[in-house]
């Protein structure tokens, strides 16, 4: 479950102009408490697996006097005592706020059940003869499965504070920021991406991609992510200019003798073509992918608005090495046909770095010629 799903649309986290996060007083401190839990559990995590790898070389009873020295009767008491504090301080905000018992009362009970079993299984683990590691198996994965708990109530809201301090088209690597705060078990960790994917309305200005485990940040309006296709669309139409300086360039430059003004209809349905051809190739890229695709995850044929708009960036690099295609394609090749134009636009990437290739090869031995001289 993600948090803000829960709650009406007044609750949830948003930015102002300056990127400061408003959020309920309650919303803040459950949040806080149910942090510190997951804190803590992790910490517990932490020094079980030290325990169990400081142990692991002894026999039965030295094993078991190691593990009780690390998890000595002190440090689960102060442990226990800082995870009740904040299971005290949640349902005393409870009895304050209807709304927040509302959300999420079942879920912290479930959590509250399986700490206390997770504590008593602790406490025959260490008071078995051998405290061997099968005993403390189940207890790593519950703690896991608390961490998991946790984070999935409060990771929205998270993120949306993050979001708030990145630029439009901006990604927020998940594993780099949260590595520290997710569970250790990779299959949870991907059901936290799943679920910030599949309740995207808790996110303000920002769209999960699940196979990448990244959070792209968006413009909060639609209208806002429809300037992205303008912009695109203006950068596409500049590019008209290209066959017109080519086929009139010799007007201003009496030595230009590449192209003549009989050749602009040619060149310009080149660049169309070209056009097409790669818009072709985006086309049955973008059909693949969702077709492949075992589970939800943001794929332009979803919604192509929001999936250009955080690509915008990207997008003007590849219409400009579209260009750049383009003007080796006309320089090398002369009166190419329209089936050849399409093509070449279906695979520009590869013909511009074979054009490019060429370029360097022959700027190299130019080079090397001029210096003999």
């Amino acid at each position: 479950m993600i948090e803000d799903a829960a709650k009406p649309p007044s609750q949830s986290n948003e930015c102002n102009m300056d990127a400061t996060p408003k959020r309920p007083v309650h919303d803040q401190q459950i949040f806080g408490y149910i942090r510190n839990i997951s804190s803590v559990c992790q910490y517990l995590e932490e020094r079980i697996n030290y325990a169990l790898q400081q142990s692991a070389a002894l026999v039965a009873a030295p094993r078991k006097i190691s593990i009780s020295g690390v998890l000595n009767a002190s440090l689960l008491g102060r442990i226990d005592k800082k995870i009740k504090a904040q299971f005290a301080a949640i349902e005393k905000l409870f009895t304050l706020d209807a709304g927040e018992l509302d959300w999420g009362s079942c879920e912290i009970t479930s959590i509250e059940l399986l700490w206390d079993q997770l504590r008593e299984s602790l406490d025959s683990a260490l008071a078995s003869d051998d405290s061997a590691e099968q005993h403390f198996k189940p207890i790593l994965n519950n703690l896991d499965s608390i961490v998991f708990q946790c984070q999935s109530l409060t990771l929205s809201p998270r993120v949306n504070d993050i979001l708030c301090n990145l630029r439009v088209g901006q990604p927020l690597d998940m594993d780099f920021a949260f590595s520290d705060a997710f569970p250790k078990d990779p299959k949870l960790c991907q059901r936290l991406i799943d679920e910030l994917a599949q309740q995207s309305y808790v996110l303000n200005g920002g769209v999960v991609d699940t196979e990448q485990h990244i959070v792209y940040r968006t413009a909060l309006t639609r209208r806002g992510q429809w300037m992205s296709i303008w912009r695109l669309l203006v950068f596409i139409l500049l590019g008209l200019l290209l066959p017109f300086v080519l086929a009139f360039a010799g007007r201003v430059l009496p030595s230009w003798q590449f192209f003549q003004p009989s050749d602009f209809n040619l060149l310009l349905d080149n660049y169309v073509v070209i056009l097409l051809g790669s818009g072709a190739h985006f086309a049955i890229a973008a059909l693949k992918a969702a077709k492949a695709q075992s589970r939800p995850s943001f794929q332009a044929l979803y919604d192509w608005v929001l999936w250009v708009h955080i690509r915008e960036t990207k997008i003007f690099t590849g219409i400009a090495y579209i260009w750049t295609g383009y003007l080796l394609l006309s320089f090398g090749i002369h009166g190419l046909s329209w089936s050849s134009a399409f093509f070449a636009g279906y695979s520009i990437d590869s013909v511009t770095e074979l054009f490019l290739g060429r370029f360097e090869a022959t700027a190299a031995a130019e080079t090397k010629l001029l210096t003999k001289t």
